[in-house]
């Protein structure tokens, strides 16, 4: 079955805001065997959106529209959908009623002017549950359904009410079967000369190469009837690239490097404590993102000054004067003061230059080091990193965890010359 979606908003059009219920939509729908043909951006204009139904119910089964349902005078998508369908605007008593319960259960009364948002097409189903949120059906049986702009509305929509209705008028015989994979310290063509072949024999099996800074992902993907035999030969392929890829592959599926290090730290009963200087923080913020961090994340300490690294860490003075903070020595004294003084297993340090200033010939904007201190030592590592400040921040972090990652790996890691 083919869908289209269109986005409507002014704010989308401008770039003010950046849209991603399309992305939404097209993820959760694809796999169960739903194909796009399009996504259509327009903004709060009339013309331009019957433009956009025209368009969208010319090549689809179903259209999905987001945006312009809410109670402010730009929100007209509910009247530009009553008069390309040639429907009178009518008052929903079941939107009416929605909107009550949606402001009763937060203690308020309905604002003046939100009750607007019940003016919908004479006929229009609406959606259950929802303030905002309504389908219309052709003529020739296609379904158009209105969800609100609001991402967290309009993805809750589209998961609990939209999906099954689909499911139930259409139910496509073959689905969509993938995995995907995250890699880090590779760029994609060099990914894709070591995968070269890797879907061989296989014709029915799609790779694709997505760049996610500072990481690249992989996705392997077929349709099939039959979903199990085809996630068994998925696996298999994925295990096949994870080989030759040696040790590059940072995540399976929606797993971030986080995650992988997260997972593994917990496994191995280890606990963690990091000293950041030029990430400022961003490497905690990774981790913490991922639940159960407390199990193994004892602290992060923002080291940004000299006066930081030696109150807090005990890194010698004579280092900081002689090779500057921002060196091998300074990294390694950082792990090992950030494991001895919180007592954890290892210590994760991490001091560079981000820029855009700051930088010497000696030691040019983007130079990073970074150490991990265990009971076996420390290790340390320089890398140099182009790009804007935040580039070189999160490619900083990501190089950190991949580091902490390598170890959970091997820990002879740290023994190596």
């Amino acid at each position: 079955m083919r869908g289209v979606i269109i986005c409507i908003g002014d704010e989308l059009v401008s770039g003010r805001v950046a849209e991603q219920n399309s992305r939404f939509a097209m993820s959760r729908l694809s796999p169960l065997g739903f194909a796009f043909t399009s996504a259509i951006w327009v903004g709060d204009d009339m013309e331009a959106i019957a433009g956009a139904l025209d368009q969208a119910l010319a090549q689809a089964d179903f259209v999905l529209v987001s945006g312009g349902l809410g109670s402010t005078d730009d929100d007209i998508t509910a009247k530009a959908a009553a008069r390309h369908f040639g429907l009178a605007l009518a008052e929903s008593h079941r939107m009416i009623q929605n909107l009550r319960e949606c402001f009763a259960a937060v203690g308020r009364q309905v604002p003046p002017g939100v009750e607007r948002m019940a003016q919908l097409p004479q006929g229009a189903k609406v959606l259950d549950n929802t303030c905002a949120g309504f389908m219309l059906t052709t003529p020739t049986g296609q379904p158009v359904y209105f969800l609100p702009g609001v991402p967290a509305e309009n993805q809750r929509l589209l998961a609990r009410q939209v999906l099954p209705d689909l499911m139930r008028r259409f139910a496509p015989q073959e689905v969509a079967v993938s995995q995907k994979f995250t890699v880090f310290g590779l760029g994609e063509s060099e990914i894709a000369h070591r995968l070269d072949g890797l879907n061989a024999g296989y014709p029915e099996v799609a790779v694709g190469y997505y760049p996610a800074f500072p990481a690249e992902e992989v996705l392997l993907s077929l349709r099939t009837a039959e979903p199990r035999q085809g996630e068994a030969l998925l696996n298999e392929l994925c295990a096949e690239a994870a080989h030759r890829l040696h040790g590059m592959v940072v995540g399976q599926g929606e797993q971030s490097l986080a995650g992988t290090v997260a997972q593994r730290m917990i496994a191995q009963e280890l606990t963690l404590a990091l000293a950041e200087s030029c990430t400022g923080g961003l490497i905690g913020h990774m981790l913490t993102g991922v639940a159960g961090a407390s199990e193994f994340l004892d602290r992060g300490l923002v080291v940004y000054s000299n006066r930081a690294k030696m109150e807090l860490l005990g890194v010698e003075a004579r280092v900081l004067e002689r090779q500057g903070a921002v060196s091998p020595e300074a990294a390694a004294q950082m792990a090992a003061g950030a494991r001895l003084e919180s007592g954890v297993d290892l210590g994760l340090a991490v001091t560079g230059i981000a820029g855009p200033g700051g930088g010497a010939p000696d030691k040019p904007v983007g130079t990073v080091f970074f150490g991990l201190a265990a009971e076996g030592g420390v290790k340390t590592m320089h890398r140099r990193f182009m790009g804007s400040r935040g580039q070189v921040k999160l490619m900083s972090a990501w190089t950190a965890l991949d580091m902490l990652r390598r170890y959970l790996e091997d820990h002879a890691f740290l023994h190596r010359p």
